[in-house]
């Protein structure tokens, strides 16, 4: 019972586990403490993270508290985060990295992946960090969300293209910042660019948005034949993602009578269901909780496993409905799911608000 094991060797050597924590919305003030009882209590060694979260400093000191206390060594932890769109100039590159190792108050990160393949927002003039304001506001005030005061859109840095970004990337690795890098959210093509220009450091980890209604078979088969990790973001669906990412008639994947039943015979929770399909799937997985007894439940799917049956039934559900679609970045030549867009798309003007942890304008 439960095949799977909680880890998994990348193409560079080193040994990942499959499940960690996600940090992308857990506010101010919980996710610390989400962090520490992962790590002390429900046995995690991953956590991913992300510099325009702006929780990154919280999550540092919640990590050197556990190594101060001696839970866990730093060779047991897996750290992962990611380089903002703001930052896709090579020289740009490395401040971003740095300015995260100081809030996490680490040497290195494990896994360092880019987040999103286009440079929007942003300005391309001047590296911009947590410190700068995880927010939107005036492309002038050097914020992570960068807005043009003229058109109310995102500040968009179309000259500058991921491959010179993958270049710096590697750098990185080199310089032992990194011991990995990787990307997030792009499309089969861009995947493919990035692996032929690369020179020494080949991507280890995918992490794209994927659960039962989105299932990206054929990205996962690409990246398996790659021999790259794919990694589900919001494997979950996110039940409490933004208003601004949420309609009227959306499903909600936890509250499918499918996955429901099939919990009821194992005495397992939907989204241990639908955890356990993730790594009978082939997929790593981040999700997201500062509850402590839903961190808990969520790495507590080693004990069981679907039979060929239910995971035909978790297959059926698939219908390629995508959460983070992020439509506001569309004007970028980067963009990643342009195909997925509506004939005529006019790219919106950008929300004043975003979906960091903390309120807008909040540097703390």
């Amino acid at each position: 019972m439960g095949s799977v094991k909680n880890e998994i060797k990348l193409n560079n050597g080193m040994t990942m586990p499959l499940i960690g924590l996600g940090t992308w919305k857990s506010e101010l003030g919980k996710t610390g403490n989400a962090v520490y009882h992962a790590v002390k209590v429900g046995g995690y060694r991953m956590i991913d993270t992300a510099n325009d979260y702006n929780n990154e400093a919280e999550i540092g000191k919640a990590i050197a508290m556990l190594l101060k206390e001696g839970v866990v060594k730093r060779e047991e932890l897996f750290i992962q985060s990611k380089l903002w769109n703001s930052n896709h100039k090579k020289e740009h590159v490395k401040p971003d990295l740095v300015a995260t190792l100081k809030d996490l108050q680490l040497d290195y990160v494990d896994s360092f992946i880019v987040h999103w393949p286009q440079a929007c927002p942003g300005t391309g003039l001047a590296p911009a960090v947590r410190v700068n304001g995880a927010c939107a506001g005036p492309a002038s005030s050097g914020v992570m969300f960068p807005i043009d005061t003229e058109t109310k859109k995102y500040a968009s840095d179309n000259k500058t293209h991921f491959a010179e970004t993958w270049e710096a990337m590697e750098a990185l690795v080199d310089e032992g910042l990194t011991k990995s890098i990787g990307l997030s959210n792009f499309n089969k093509a861009q995947i493919q660019e990035i692996i032929t220009i690369t020179k020494k450091h080949k991507p280890v980890i995918l992490q794209n948005e994927c659960h039962p209604y989105l299932q990206q078979k054929d990205l996962v088969d690409f990246c398996n034949f790659h021999d790259i990790v794919f990694q589900a973001y919001s494997p979950l669906s996110s039940k409490d993602r933004p208003a601004a990412f949420r309609k009227p008639d959306d499903p909600e994947l936890l509250e499918d009578k499918r996955v429901i039943e099939i919990g009821k015979k194992y005495k397992k929770s939907p989204a241990q269901v639908v955890l356990r399909w993730h790594l009978q799937a082939g997929h790593s997985a981040v999700p997201k909780s500062v509850t402590p007894s839903r961190i808990e439940q969520n790495i507590e799917i080693f004990d069981f496993e679907l039979d060929a049956n239910e995971m035909q039934i978790m297959s059926s559900m698939n219908c390629g409905w995508r959460i983070l679609l992020w439509s506001e970045t569309a004007m970028h030549p980067d963009y990643p799911f342009k195909d997925e867009l509506p004939f005529g798309h006019v790219v919106p003007k950008a929300p004043l608000s975003t979906t960091t942890a903390s309120k807008v304008g909040d540097k703390a």
